[in-house]
């Protein structure tokens, strides 16, 4: 009998198997497991690959950890390094400024990717001595260069022309009709359909006007105004919001030191760039959502039976929620300084950290009504919506604002005004600067933590209660020695 013969293509040549590479993420896993003593071949059965592709990481081991330790994203796929130090920098800033442009939902196509490489390589670049002649060859940002760039990043995403806008609008009206097929015929509850969005927040960030900001722009170093957490949030059609996720650049800040992270208020993760990515977005997905709407749906006496949207469904009101965050923050110098005269606002501000920054994000939440979590789903569903009568009006909260600054007063906070708060709160939508973005470049180099060392969560001990209920007796004792009243 004659040898079976592989299907050809319709060129006549057998077809070509598609070689899967695995990113720099899925590497380091694989170094991780090797060096924690798996042998190859069972990290070559784990990840269904040949123990040859096992071993060639392994003999990489030090340039894909060098490749990860410079900010290549975790998702790239090679590791090639440009011999040109201006590129490698204008390519790490060109990534996070399409990751803000991905979190602010600003469609990018490759020719707005070229114009933007040009103007930050130019930032970048060495000058060259009058009279004499470069020796290098002058970046272009071709079209190869765009290829090669979005290989090495794995941006699959990025549109080659500028027809997604109009793509996007008609996907976005054609929505809503599809969400109520799929709601109607699985028979979900406002109750079991969740949405979840990411949102910046410049947590120390104040009015431009400010002697505070006019001093930060004037002191080297990494900028505080800056320092950029990411919340998650998610709630669901009937109002109910669970406990945020919180990332943040360092896995461990002193601001914490001492605390049981899974004890926040909020789901704590981190990377140096404070950005949601596909990993962190699944541990949050895994450790906090199921958990908690399981707990929420088991309450109510509902099934776990649910449907969670992401991205661009409008389902929590971010926007109320930042003016909230913003009028704590202000109340919180206002009230140090009553409490201290002698303190002043920069030193009311100096000393507000991430710690502060989580309370305040808890309280934010916590004042958000239901039925104003609710109201934000009248677009998508309406059916689920309740007597919607319009969301509460954000001026009222922004003059609230202005009238605790001017309580502060001093400072540029005397006589701010509304136009300002309105500034501070609309800035949370900026697209990032190139004078920011090499500062952020720096900072992810420069800003070294101990974040590499795992923290042993803290917990009660019967010295700490010792300590806590000495003091409590000392300041018993103390108001019965300054009250003139006896009884």
């Amino acid at each position: 009998m004659a040898p079976k013969r592989k299907p050809a293509t319709s060129s006549g040549a057998p077809p070509k198997k598609q070689r899967s590479v695995p990113t720099l993420e899925e590497k380091l896993d694989v170094l991780d497991l090797l060096k924690g003593g798996m042998s190859v071949a069972s990290v070559a059965r784990k990840y269904g690959r040949n123990e040859s592709s096992i071993r060639a990481i392994k003999i990489r081991e030090t340039e894909i950890r060098e490749a990860v330790a410079s900010s290549a994203p975790r998702t790239a796929k090679v590791t090639n390094q440009v011999r040109d130090k201006a590129l490698v920098k204008t390519e790490k800033a060109l990534n996070l400024w399409l990751e803000d442009m991905n979190r602010k939902r600003v469609p990018i196509n490759g020719t707005m990717l070229q114009e933007n490489a040009l103007s930050i390589y130019a930032m970048f670049k060495p000058p060259t001595e009058e009279g004499q002649p470069s020796d290098k060859k002058e970046f272009r940002a071709s079209q190869g260069w765009l290829n090669s760039f979005r290989n090495r990043f794995n941006l699959k995403n990025v549109q080659t022309t500028g027809e997604v806008a109009s793509a996007n609008e008609e996907a976005a009206k054609a929505y809503p009709e599809q969400l109520k097929e799929i709601i109607q015929e699985r028979g979900y509850l406002p109750e079991q359909v969740f949405n979840a969005d990411e949102t910046g927040l410049f947590w120390k960030k104040m009015p431009t006007r400010t002697y505070i900001s006019k001093s930060e722009r004037q002191a080297p170093g990494f900028k505080t105004a800056k320092d950029c957490v990411t919340v998650l949030l998610c709630g669901n059609a009937a109002g109910h919001l669970i406990k945020p996720g919180l990332l943040y650049r360092s896995a461990n800040p002193c601001a914490l030191k001492g605390k049981n992270k899974n004890l926040l208020p909020v789901f704590w993760q981190s990377n140096k760039k404070a950005w949601v990515t596909a990993a962190t977005f699944l541990d949050w997905f895994h450790k906090c959502f199921i958990l908690e709407v399981k707990q929420y749906l088991e309450e109510k006496g509902l099934d776990f039976k649910v449907l969670l949207l992401v991205d661009n469904a409008p389902g929590h009101p971010d926007a109320l929620w930042f003016v909230t965050y913003t009028r704590l923050t202000f109340s919180r110098i206002l009230t140090a300084m009553d409490a201290d005269p002698n303190v002043n606002v920069m030193e009311c501000w100096k000393s507000f950290n991430i710690a502060d920054c989580i309370t305040y994000i808890k309280q934010a939440m916590d004042a958000i009504k239901p039925e104003t979590v609710n109201a934000c789903w009248r677009n998508l569903w309406k059916d689920c919506v309740n007597d919607f009568k319009g969301f509460p009006a954000i001026d009222k909260e922004v003059e609230c604002i202005v009238q605790v600054a001017r309580q502060v007063g001093g400072d540029s906070f005397g006589d701010i005004l509304e136009e300002e708060i309105e500034e501070l709160i609309e800035g949370r939508r900026e697209t990032l600067t190139n004078e920011e973005l090499e500062e952020l470049i720096k900072s992810s180099t420069e800003d070294e933590d101990d974040d590499d060392e795992q923290e042993e969560p803290a917990t009660w001990t019967l010295h700490k209660f010792s300590e806590v209920f000495q003091t409590a007796k000392h300041l018993n004792d103390l108001i019965s020695d300054y009250d003139p009243s006896m009884e």
